[in-house]
């Protein structure tokens, strides 16, 4: 039995368009992602747990990497999104997903 060290391969950063925001407002969240690594990534699920503070705008999600939004109920009065990229992420690339959320 051997252990091997883990090594990190990706990096992921989530950013809003709005520092402050007051019920009604409109958010457009990015998310970028990143292989670090040197191998390919697959069935890369990227997960988004919404706070109930936020509802989430239908229609508004896009990807520039193949794949689908699946929306969940988190059972906490608001939203799972889940993308599901359907293309291997290479070594030392990545993408973004947007989507936008309207303040309660």
């Amino acid at each position: 039995l051997h252990s091997f060290p883990t090594r990190r391969s990706s990096d992921l950063d989530k950013s809003a368009d709005k520092r402050d925001a007051v019920t009604g407002d409109i958010i457009t969240f990015t998310i970028r992602f990143r292989n670090t690594g040197e191998r390919p990534l697959y069935n890369v699920q990227l997960i988004d747990n919404l706070t109930p503070r936020l509802e989430f705008i239908e229609g508004t999600a896009t990807s520039d990497r193949n794949g689908r939004l699946v929306v969940e109920d988190n059972q906490e009065g608001s939203l799972i999104l889940k993308w599901e990229l359907s293309e291997e992420i290479e070594g030392n690339s990545g993408g973004t997903v947007t989507f936008q959320a309207r303040v309660r």
